[in-house]
């Protein structure tokens, strides 16, 4: 048998689209292998070899608080046209956060209600204004999610084995 030790890297090729808003833990994924894996001075995993994963966790952005995730894991790979078992660690990762852009949101809205405020009232329109404005921001904030953990197809990842693969030729 052949051994691919644990923590040898699998660079992958996503076949299937994953997105946190989207997808659910339990779903199913596919893509290839993008460079060659070898053990022994041999290649044992050629390139475009397929791989099978699953997503283990995605939770998709809130509205206001909270930041997407999602982890996702290979749990086979294709070896002489046999689906063989494989543990990877998971890929975790998280969205962006928007706190800055919902600042300037709100930020912004209650500058133009402070102008709008200015001109039709003066100081008492602009103080009224800005409240106004600053409301509005702060619902476009509330009816607007964050951003998603996204991998487009062709997205390019990398895997690392949790256990060896063990291979019989």
């Amino acid at each position: 048998p052949i051994v691919i030790p644990a923590g040898t890297e699998l660079n992958v090729v996503l076949s299937d689209p994953l997105n946190s808003g989207k997808n659910k833990a339990g779903d199913e994924f596919t893509g290839s292998i993008a460079a060659p894996v070898y053990a022994g001075g041999k290649t044992i995993l050629e390139r475009g070899a397929k791989v099978e994963g699953k997503v283990v966790a995605a939770d998709g952005s809130g509205r206001v608080s909270g930041k997407a995730s999602m982890s996702i894991a290979l749990t086979g790979v294709m070896h002489n046209g046999k689906m063989i078992p494989i543990t990877t660690k998971d890929l975790a990762a998280e969205a962006e956060s928007t706190k800055g852009r919902d600042a300037k949101v709100i930020g912004g809205a209650a500058g133009v209600g402070a102008i709008i405020g200015a001109i039709a009232g003066g100081g008492k329109g602009a103080a009224t204004g800005a409240a106004i404005g600053g409301g509005a921001g702060t619902g476009t904030v509330l009816a607007t999610k964050g951003k998603e953990v996204d991998y487009p197809a062709e997205s390019k990842l990398t895997f690392n084995l949790d256990k060896d693969l063990v291979i019989n030729p």
